[in-house]
């Protein structure tokens, strides 16, 4: 198997991570592995995916109670034997059952090493590694640390096998038994990294690329909002361009446009890109519409800014609003009707209709989309923001009280829906729960919208 870089891989790859790691950054690890999960099980060449999923597992299973852990141990005990069955006829197909398992708990034992062994002889020692060092990190032992340090050997990590090598020495009380072979081997290894390090470092035009080549990652994980850094970026691709064609560069080139503020030559990329796929993406349409409605923002704010300087201004900014809730309407909806199975793109005509007050419409959305797994937190949250809208508080505490329970962690979104499950309790006259979801508001975040006010008012009423 021929490991790929982010850029080789498809374009749905890349935006997979970048939604991966959105979650992330918001502390959702639990989405962020759904996401991962069945990419990787058809992606299992590009090894950025075995080590951010590995990341987002490690951090899920925190939040895991010993029930769910001891069960996936037990089951995967049998999963890993149906995965070791299937290898030997469809090894990617056995990966992707592993990561599969791996993706509901990453602390199964069995499959972890199921995983580490298939991907070894599949020819995928970057999964190996991955797969060992979770295991390693749960359930360290002599054996399991040798193991790893020969596949990251296996995979031109001499150095990172050197350090586990010396750092058993240094643990082990019977010097007679180190591995002298893996260690000599790991030590010829390192050397040669080392010397290929130095030479790049003596080479400056090696450390600008490198330069680059790092501002591209960011670009690909959405974490760059710099103007000059997209500009260099755009240089960049503009060369790359003139010696070869490319439908990855070009999509390269109109993301690093957007940072840039240039609306409209991204626009004219993601075009070229979608006339060149000759299939409707239904990413790269969202990335045109963002691109397209980007420009008639920045024409809208540049009216407002300075009214009297165009005639008939409000008329513009009104026709220019139409335009844009009428794009949206058409691609929201086009896509929603395209691919019905696609439980985001169904959410995001459900959050198109809830914003422009189509409750009834939303309503239906979000019920059928609550079915999905992945989406019914999100779902519940926005059913019960209808129910309170449609004068049913009891309807939308059950709606809302159901997400809340079924979200570890505090973070925006479980902020959100505590703060409509306040609400819906003040209209019901449960003082006591609405205070008690306003008091986990403001220990999270002490100037959470208006919930210190709603608080102050609560305590007051109660003490008249």
């Amino acid at each position: 198997m021929n490991r790929k870089t982010v850029s080789q891989a498809p374009i749905y790859v890349r935006d997979s991570l970048t939604r991966a790691s959105r979650m992330a950054s918001v502390q959702d690890f639990e989405s962020a592995v759904d996401i991962l999960v069945p990419i990787i099980g058809k992606h299992p060449d590009v090894p950025v995916l075995c080590d951010k999923l590995r990341e987002y597992e490690l951090e899920k299973l925190k939040t895991q109670g010993g029930g769910i852990k001891f069960a996936v141990k037990f089951c995967g005990f049998f999963k890993a034997i149906a995965a070791r069955i299937v290898a030997g006829k469809d090894p990617i197909k056995a990966m992707a059952m592993c990561e599969s398992n791996l993706g509901a708990c990453v602390d199964s034992p069995a499959v972890l090493a199921a995983l580490a062994d298939i991907s070894d002889n599949a020819g995928a020692p970057w999964c190996a590694v991955s797969a060992l060092n979770v295991l390693c990190k749960l359930h360290p032992t002599p054996a399991l640390m040798k193991k790893l340090a020969d596949a990251m050997q296996r995979n031109g990590q001499g150095i990172d096998a050197l350090k586990i090598h010396q750092d058993m020495i240094a643990k082990s009380s019977d010097k007679k038994n180190v591995d002298k072979a893996g260690l000599q081997a790991a030590m010829v290894l390192a050397s040669i990294e080392r010397g290929n390090f130095n030479d790049q470092r003596s080479n400056k035009k090696a450390n600008a690329a490198d330069a680059e080549d790092a501002i591209i990652q960011q670009l690909l994980d959405g974490t760059i909002h710099d103007a000059d850094q997209a500009q260099l970026l755009i240089d960049r691709f503009s060369a790359e361009l003139r010696r070869r064609d490319s439908v990855d560069m070009r999509r390269k080139m109109a993301d690093a446009y957007m940072v840039a503020g240039k609306y409209e030559d991204a626009l004219r990329e993601y075009q070229t890109v979608a006339e060149k796929l000759g299939v409707l993406d239904p990413v790269l349409d969202k990335h045109i519409e963002k691109a397209y409605l980007a420009q008639l923002r920045l024409v809208a704010d540049t009216i407002k800014a300075n009214p009297e300087a165009y005639e008939n201004a409000e008329a513009q900014i009104a026709d220019l609003e139409k335009q844009i809730y009428d794009y949206r309407f058409e691609h929201v909806t086009m896509r929603a009707q395209r691919f019905p199975n696609d439980m985001q793109l169904q959410f995001d005509l459900g959050e198109f209709q809830f914003e422009f007050e189509m409750y009834d419409a939303a309503v239906a959305t979000f019920t059928a989309v609550a079915e999905n797994p992945q989406k019914r937190r999100g779902s519940l949250v926005y059913l019960g923001k209808c129910a309170l809208i449609a004068n049913d508080p009891e309807k939308a505490i059950g709606f809302l009280q159901e997400a809340v329970d079924d979200m570890p962690r505090m973070d925006r979104y479980k902020r959100d829906a505590m703060y409509y499950l306040g609400n819906a309790f003040e209209v019901v006259g449960n003082v006591e729960k609405a205070k008690e979801n306003y008091r986990q508001i403001l220990i999270s975040m002490n100037n959470y919208r208006d919930v210190p006010q709603r608080m102050s008012a609560l305590e007051c009423a109660a003490n008249e």
